[in-house]
């Protein structure tokens, strides 16, 4: 352990190196107009519950004037900032609902130029790549910050499980790690006795995991046994510790053990009478050496006492020996009653799940013949629909005086993907604040359908916007501000309504055919690759729409396919 932290403490030394040597580098630049937003180049990693600060700082060291600072989850909405600094303050207007009193800026130390965000209460939904983006009246530059999120868990605790063919099963358990844990169990020798455990993990509603652990421990091994769980990350362990008792164990039946005692008090009656015998044998043998007739005669007596005496305990004792073999034997009877009692019961069991799930298999096969053929009853009429959706199609070309400047269109108007910031003139049409793009020609009448290739992207929205939709500052991305779009941010597929609604999308499209009827009042929304819809807005167009596109934060492209029946 001391070792790996003296090379982490390396590695942090030569990134903090790096990063003052970029530092001096910019500070040779002019700072009149001219900044770099910079931060260590490694990911950041946050415990569970505690603080973590993601480095951001201003090269040079100094606020330009009309700063705006903007700190941005990948995963969210441009428009809804983790945190934001405006205008000389922090600014929480927009602020995402997830991180609201769990952040903090560094304010007496921005005009110096850090720019560093304090996230407070860290949780697992908080991993992944975050962006500190600056700008002012002359420029603009953002870095990325990669947060990896981890938690060591409860002290775990072992209990037994059950009994196993050989022995028993011991259970390990332990609540609140991320990522994770392997598990390992070792025995009194400290040897690694893992093999085969059976470990599950289960989510919580935190998004943490519970580890569950299952040996198979036989009855002639070590009995103190030590599960241990690592959190690789932060280098963490808990153990417990049990020591299993040997009475816990599987024993021999109840009526072995009435054999064997019946065994041996047989024995024992048997060594008895052998050794009264020798002893009646020599007390005869001493009286026949007496002199005295009389005395013979009285140890005869006395010999005869004792015989009656030893022959009363022997029946004693053959009455006590039969009485427990008839009880062994009863016992044996009513163990193999039992049994055959369970094995029919274990028979019936089996045939009533085996007739249950006939029953459900049937059922399913029923339905499953239904839903087929409705769905052959329907296929001409989808079929035909989607061919009249398609004599619609329309010419549409990406209109380039439209493009954000971080945007690229290509040269022929069909394709466009984000990058680096171009150098382009701040005209009307523009958007200056967030990465949209309009298609050149507008439509005011008639129907219109047009398809967009979306593969291989986690973040875009298609659809229609009207013409005198806002275009300088933050516009908001929803129906009521004249945006009519369906997209993917991150794993979930949603709508520009006003609350950002998920839709249930069952095969990932490759392509997204937008269908446009402007004297009906909607535009609908169809995975291409299988004609299948998947949203219909309804509106009064009053005014001018054009096709509309957001490429997301990457470079990938979005591209405008042709329409092919």
């Amino acid at each position: 352990m001391p070792c790996f932290l003296g090379m982490l403490m390396l590695d942090i030394r030569l990134s903090k190196i790096s990063f003052l040597l970029q530092i001096i580098l910019w500070t040779f630049h002019d700072t009149a107009a001219e900044f770099v937003v910079t931060a260590p180049p490694d990911p950041v990693v946050g415990v569970v519950g505690g603080n973590v600060i993601l480095d951001c700082q201003l090269v040079p060291a100094r606020a330009p004037e009309n700063m705006e600072v903007r700190w941005i989850y990948m995963a969210l909405s441009y428009s809804s900032p983790v945190i934001m600094f405006k205008d000389g303050a922090e600014d929480l207007t927009s602020q995402a609902a997830g991180y609201r009193g769990r952040t903090e800026l560094f304010l007496n130390e921005i005009a110096h130029g850090n720019l560093s965000l304090k996230l407070k209460a860290v949780k697992v939904s908080d991993k992944g790549q975050y962006k500190c983006y600056v700008a002012s009246g002359i420029k603009q530059d953002e870095i990325k910050v990669a947060l990896t999120v981890s938690g060591t868990g409860r002290q775990p605790w072992i209990e037994m499980e059950g009994y196993a063919t050989n022995g028993v099963r011991l259970a390990c358990r332990s609540e609140g790690w991320f990522p994770n844990p392997p598990v390992q169990w070792v025995d009194g020798n400290g040897e690694n006795v893992t093999a085969q455990p059976d470990t599950r993990y289960r989510l919580d509603a935190e998004g943490l995991m519970t580890v569950d652990s299952i040996i198979e421990v036989p009855k002639h091994s070590r009995n103190k046994y030590t599960c241990v769980i690592n959190n690789q990350i932060l280098k963490e362990t808990q153990e417990a510790h049990i020591q299993i008792a040997d009475t816990f164990f599987p024993s021999t039946s109840g009526w072995l053990v009435a054999f064997w005692i019946l065994f041996i008090l047989i024995a024992a009656a048997v060594c008895f009478a052998v050794w009264r015998d020798r002893k009646l044998q020599q007390k005869t043998r001493a009286l026949m050496k007496s002199a005295s007739l009389l005395e013979n005669e009285r140890l005869r007596i006395d010999i005869e006492a004792e015989k009656e005496k030893a022959n009363r305990m022997y029946q004693a004792l053959q009455e006590e020996i039969k009485k427990m073999k008839e009880a062994g034997k009863a016992e044996c009877e009513k163990l193999q009653q039992d049994f055959a009692k369970e094995k029919i019961a274990i028979k019936e069991e089996h045939e009533q799940f085996k007739k249950e799930v006939d029953q459900e298999k049937a059922s399913a096969t029923a339905k499953y013949q239904k839903l087929y053929t409705e769905c052959e009853q329907w296929k001409p009429l989808v079929q035909s629909e989607w061919k009249r959706i398609q004599s619609n199609a329309a010419t549409v070309t990406l209109d380039a005086r439209t493009a954000n400047a971080s945007l690229t269109v290509s040269p022929d108007g069909q394709t466009v993907k984000g990058g680096e910031t171009l150098n382009v003139p701040d005209n009307p049409e523009r958007f200056d604040s967030v990465p949209y793009v309009l298609g050149t020609e507008g439509f005011t009448g008639g129907t219109h359908y047009w398809e967009v290739k979306v593969v291989n992207k986690a973040y875009w929205d298609v659809g229609i916007a009207n013409g005198s939709v806002q275009r300088k500052g933050m516009p908001d991305l929803c129906a009521d501000a004249g945006f009519w779009t369906i997209g993917r941010d991150g794993e979930p597929y949603g709508i520009s309504d006003a609350k950002r609604s998920t839709i249930t999308v069952t095969t990932r499209p490759q392509k997204i055919g937008v269908f446009l009827e402007l004297e009906a009042g909607r535009v609908s929304f169809y995975n291409a690759d299988n004609m299948y819809h998947l949203y219909t807005f309804n509106a009064n167009f009053s005014d001018k729409v054009y096709p509309f596109f957001w490429p997301g934060w990457d470079d990938t492209p979005l591209t405008i396919c042709p329409v092919k029946n």
